[in-house]
């Protein structure tokens, strides 16, 4: 962990630490060459070494991304202790404490994030190869001053045909039955999964159980429209056959109520 004033390589000064998850820990730093903050996200050199490969593969494939809607990166280093990603500090609240400091959202507000979400995971699904995220959770919307969402956090994003070895990303609650079963794959439905579990969360204000949770608390139903439960619950089906099979399907759901 690096201490509030260090600098690193000679250019990033640590003003305070912003977060942390799984075996990552973000810092808030001050870029001395550029006089801007930066985000600068570490994982120990020690540690897993298909978390390192990860957090490497995280900082290539958003360097690649060719859309608004994620955080930029600028470099990546290494040390003899650490890796790190340097990376656009994102002014704004995660949805997790917007939901923590106001309870359940608005259903009209969270129709237009879940829109939004649609758009985005469906650029990743439609990249070559396709790309899905994994981890969709409220933790990882960051809500800018001005309205928009950004996605953070690509630590669980895992092209398909990378995810040889068993090694599976997501937290329990979110992930899809088939995130946690080795023999079965990963596709679209699975970042829908998730994206029903996030919507549910925001409207009822009530963390997700397991992957066999299910649904919408039914005293909650009276928040919001009813066509919205519906759209949640198929979102949510243990079944991958069973859910929308697309993002655009969803948003097409969502548009309509």
């Amino acid at each position: 962990m690096l201490e509030t004033g260090y600098v690193l390589a000679q250019r990033y000064e640590i003003r305070k630490k912003l977060g942390q998850g799984g075996s990552a820990l973000v810092y808030l730093a001050y870029d001395r060459v550029s006089e801007r903050n930066r985000a600068l996200k570490e994982v120990s050199a020690s540690g897993n070494r298909q978390m390192q490969n990860i957090v490497r593969r995280e900082a290539e494939f958003i360097c690649n991304l060719n859309y608004p809607y994620f955080p930029e990166i600028f470099e990546t280093l290494a040390t003899r202790q650490a890796n790190y990603i340097v990376m656009e500090y994102l002014e704004g609240e995660t949805l997790a404490n917007r939901l923590q400091r106001l309870g359940p959202q608005p259903w009209q507000e969270v129709r237009r994030w879940g829109k939004d979400l649609c758009l985005m995971l469906d650029y990743l699904h439609r990249c070559t190869p396709a790309v899905i995220y994994q981890d969709m959770k409220p933790d990882n919307i960051m809500l800018q001053p001005q309205g928009n969402l950004r996605l953070i956090d690509f630590g669980a994003v895992l092209k398909i045909q990378e995810q040889e070895g068993g090694l599976r990303l997501g937290t329990r609650g979110y992930a899809a039955p088939e995130q946690f079963d080795g023999e079965k794959s990963v596709d679209a439905r699975t970042d829908i999964y998730g994206l029903g579990k996030t919507l549910s969360q925001l409207l009822t204000g009530e963390s997700p159980g397991g992957y066999a949770d299910k649904g919408v608390r039914k005293r909650n139903i009276k928040r919001y429209p009813r066509k919205m439960e519906r759209i949640i619950w198929k979102c949510i089906r243990e079944n991958p056959k069973d859910r929308y099979q697309n993002c655009q399907e969803l948003r097409k759901a969502l548009c309509g109520i």
